[in-house]
């Protein structure tokens, strides 16, 4: 098969689309760099509250807007972080982010409009967009946040000949499915020697009992997963290209998940297991590809790092 005509994921992020209209480089790297986020009010008057907690009230309100729009889903997890809907948040943050890398946030042809696919849907199926308006303000964010529209929305009918794109993280239906034919190396000094506090507390202070256990569960995930491939899913995450894959870990033995570990493609005949993720981590990276199919990884909320934006599990930002 001639491979020399199919897109590498490299190929996919510089990709523009001619049918969305004019679509710019050099947007800010953090959405809410990107746009500012008026605080409309809806829950009372913010008169008398800093600008920090006016703005934290406007995000707030944000996603649950979007929320309300967007089929039902299980935004808020299992784990409380204090951050109001959080798997959303981090969704539209790194989706986000995404969009940014394959330059899919479509601008009108006058530089007024500004529009994303959040790769949501409505309980009737239509697409979700971020509409914006240009910022006429000066040292701010170049565009002001309008509202959550779906597809059908005059604005952006009115704005686009066709709607923005949604965000893509693959570039062929076999990066969704883990190969288990191919060989599984691990990167014991990074899992072990960096990421050892993630190991649950029995282990976290015996490395040899940690990497015994790890060589267990990871066995144990490979027997399985050849009879059920939908065991180990599919992530995103922006620094890999290529097929990544999250692995459960029954470290304990108890029939549960204890971690997760991230295996990502090296050529076309081997794995590498290179980090270890908590669920919520995990859940989180998950989500943007896909809404998990699976028992083992449900809806968890992980909390959002010091740095504004950085991605989950990133070692940077840990």
């Amino acid at each position: 098969m001639d491979t020399s005509s199919v897109p590498t994921p490299a190929d996919v992020a510089r990709r523009i689309s001619p049918e969305i209209g004019p679509v710019t480089e050099g947007h800010a790297d953090t959405l809410r760099a990107f746009a500012f986020f008026p605080y409309r009010r809806t829950r009372g008057s913010a008169s008398g509250t800093d600008t920090a907690e006016v703005g934290r009230l406007a995000w707030e309100e944000t996603l649950a807007l979007l929320a309300e729009l967007a089929e039902p889903e299980e935004w808020t997890g299992s784990c409380p972080t204090g951050r109001p809907l959080p798997i959303l948040d981090s969704f539209l943050r790194y989706t986000y982010r995404r969009l940014v890398m394959e330059d899919k946030i479509a601008v009108t042809a006058d530089g007024e409009c500004a529009a994303f696919n959040t790769g949501l849907l409505t309980p009737h199926a239509e697409e979700i967009f971020g509409f914006f308006h240009r910022n006429d303000h000066e040292e701010a964010q170049r565009w002001v946040f309008m509202r959550w529209v779906a597809e059908s929305n005059r604005d952006i009918l009115r704005s686009f000949d066709e709607p923005p794109l949604m965000a893509e993280y693959v570039t062929s239906a076999s990066e969704l499915v883990y190969d288990w034919r191919r060989e599984l190396k691990l990167a014991y000094d990074h899992i072990l020697g960096d990421n050892l506090h993630r190991f649950p507390p029995e282990m976290a202070e015996q490395p040899l009992r940690a990497r015994q256990a790890l060589d267990a569960a990871v066995n144990l995930t490979l027997r399985r997963v050849r009879r059920n491939h939908k065991l180990v899913i599919p992530q995103w995450y922006p620094k890999e290209s290529g097929a990544q894959f999250l692995m459960p870990l029954d470290l304990t033995g108890d029939g549960l998940a204890d971690l997760a570990l991230v295996v990502s493609a090296v050529g076309d005949r081997a794995y590498r297991g290179h980090t270890v993720l908590t669920l919520d981590m995990a859940y989180t990276n998950a989500r943007l590809v896909a809404r998990p199919d699976s028992d083992w990884l449900t809806p968890r909320a992980a909390s959002m790092p010091a740095a504004d934006d950085a991605f989950v599990g990133d070692p940077s930002a840990s």
